[in-house]
């Protein structure tokens, strides 16, 4: 799973890259025709997508290892 995540985070980060429209393919084509903000928002989907997966996984990071739990003492 952590490898497919990865992966899956480099795709969303190429995309976020490839949807913008200042690239010459993308003249006339789908949303970038409208005006205005529209334009960008498969690149900002995409990266927002790639934002929501860092958090998470440095969300899951800290469920994991809470660096403010005390230690348990040990009896003996």
């Amino acid at each position: 799973m952590d490898v497919f995540l990865f992966w899956f985070l480099v795709v969303l980060i190429i995309f976020s890259v490839a949807a913008w429209p200042t690239w010459p393919y993308t003249h006339d084509r789908w949303v970038y025709r409208r005006p205005g903000g529209w334009r960008y928002t498969p690149s900002a989907a995409s990266a927002g997508l790639a934002i929501l997966l860092l958090i998470l996984f440095w969300l899951g990071i800290l469920a994991i290892a809470w660096p403010w739990a005390a230690v348990p003492v040990q009896a003996g």
